[in-house]
C-alpha cells in the first residue's frame, strides 16, 4: 500500500496545532462537555484551556521538523508506475495545505480566580462612592478568570466571595467574622441542626427580630458563610453541613491575632482564650495542630502569632527569617510556612534539606539552619 503526497504550502498562521492528551480527548468526545480558551487579560497572561472542572496550561513547543497539515486530494493525473519507486499503485492521495514549526502542548494546572477587579465589602449598606464596579455579575468574573468554572467557584467560596447589590465582592475578614458569629448564635438559639443547615431556615434565624432596613446579613451574605464554613450536601438543595474544624480554626487565628501578636502566651493560656471567643455552648473541639502555619515559639514553649503577610517570597530569605524567629522547628510546624514555595513539587523532606538540616530527637524530626 502506498500514498501520494502533494504540497501547496503558503504561509498561513491561522492554523494552530494542539496536543490532545487522553483527558482532553475524553472531554472533546463527550457531547455535554465544552472547552474554552481563557486568559486573565488580553496581552501577557498565560493562555489556558478550560473544561467545566479542569484547567490546562498551554505552552508553545518549537521544533526543527516541518509539520504539514494535510487533507485528501484528487490529482489531475494518476501517478505513473515509473514514479512509484517499485511500490504498488497508490490508493489515496493527500495534499499539504499548511505547515508549522511549532505546536502547543498542554499540562494540567490549577485554575486561578482573577480578583483584580473585585472590591472588598465591609458590611455597610452601600458601596463607597469612590469604588469602581467593573464587574456586574459572577458570569463576568468567571469569564475573566483563567480557570474552569468548578475550580473558580471553589476558590470563590474559600476567599469569602459574595454578591452585594448584584456585584461580586469579597467580604472583609472582620465582617465575615461577625457574620459567622451571628449565624452561629442564631442557629444555636433556634436549635437548628448543624449537620444540615438549610439556607432558608438559616436566613430566617439570622434575620429574626432584626431591623431589615439596617440589616447587613442578607441572604447572599448568609450563603457566603455557609459556603466558606460548610460542606454542601449534594443530595439536598441549598443545604450545608457545618465544618466544625474549619470554624474552630478561623476563631483560633482570630484569637492569635488578638491575644498573641505583641507577646507570647503559654499553650494553656492561649487555649483558654481561644475557647472564650466561641459563642456560648458552641460544640467545637480545639487543638493547636489546627493552627500550624500561624504561630511560632520564640522561647521554646510559649507561642506567638506570625502573620503570613510579613514572610519574604524568596525561599532562602524565608528560611532565614523563620530560623531567626525560632532557632529550631518541629518538621510538622515549619512545613505550612514553606510548602507554597516548593514550586517543583519535590518531596517535602527533600525540599527542606535544600535549605536546612534535619535531625532526629526521639520520634520527632527537628529542622534547624545549616
Amino acid at each position: 500500500m502506498s500514498t501520494n503526497l502533494y504540497s501547496q504550502l503558503p504561509t498561513d498562521s491561522s492554523y494552530k496545532l494542539l496536543q490532545l492528551t487522553p483527558e482532553l480527548l475524553e472531554v472533546l468526545t463527550c457531547p455535554t462537555s465544552t472547552l474554552r480558551f481563557k486568559a486573565a487579560d488580553g496581552s501577557n497572561s498565560d493562555v489556558v484551556l478550560c473544561s467545566k472542572d479542569k484547567t490546562w496550561l498551554l505552552r508553545q513547543k518549537n521544533h526543527s521538523n516541518t509539520v504539514m497539515l494535510m487533507r485528501e486530494f484528487m490529482p489531475d493525473e494518476e501517478a505513473k508506475l515509473d514514479t512509484t519507486f517499485g511500490l504498488p499503485q497508490p490508493t489515496t492521495s493527500f495534499v499539504g495545505f499548511a505547515r508549522t514549526t511549532f505546536e502547543y502542548e498542554t499540562r494540567r494546572t490549577k485554575g486561578r480566580i482573577n480578583l483584580d477587579a473585585v472590591p472588598i465589602h465591609n458590611g455597610s449598606l452601600h458601596f463607597a462612592q469612590d469604588i469602581n464596579m467593573p464587574l456586574n455579575s459572577l458570569h463576568e468574573l468567571l469569564a475573566a478568570s483563567p480557570s474552569s468554572e468548578q475550580e473558580c467557584m471553589e476558590q470563590w467560596a474559600q476567599v469569602g466571595g459574595c454578591l452585594f447589590q448584584g456585584h461580586p465582592c469579597i467580604l472583609s475578614a472582620d465582617f465575615l467574622s461577625k457574620a459567622l458569629h451571628v449565624t452561629l448564635m442564631s442557629v444555636m438559639a433556634e436549635s437548628l441542626n448543624l449537620s444540615c443547615m438549610r439556607l432558608e431556615e438559616t436566613c430566617e434565624a439570622v434575620n429574626k427580630d432584626m431591623d431589615q432596613d439596617s440589616n447587613p446579613y442578607t441572604r447572599d451574605v448568609v450563603r457566603t458563610v455557609l459556603e466558606k464554613f460548610g460542606k454542601r450536601l449534594h443530595d439536598q438543595e441549598d443545604c450545608w453541613k457545618l465544618d466544625q474544624k474549619r470554624v474552630a480554626k478561623w476563631y483560633g487565628i482570630k484569637a492569635l491575632r488578638k491575644y498573641a501578636s505583641e507577646t507570647s502566651l503559654t499553650s494553656e493560656e492561649f487555649l483558654i482564650k481561644w475557647k472564650s471567643t466561641f459563642p456560648p455552648y458552641a460544640p467545637f473541639d480545639i487543638d493547636l495542630d489546627m493552627l500550624r502555619g500561624w504561630y511560632f515559639r520564640p522561647m521554646g514553649s510559649n507561642l506567638q502569632y506570625l502573620s503570613r503577610d510579613i514572610l519574604p517570597t524568596d525561599v532562602k530569605e524565608r528560611f532565614h527569617m523563620l530560623f531567626k524567629l525560632q532557632s529550631q522547628w518541629e518538621m510538622d510546624d515549619i512545613i505550612p510556612f514553606v510548602e507554597e514555595l516548593n514550586l517543583k513539587g519535590l518531596k517535602i523532606d527533600v525540599f527542606l534539606m535544600k535549605y536546612a538540616r534535619k535531625r532526629r530527637v526521639g520520634k520527632k524530626s527537628i529542622i534547624c539552619s545549616r
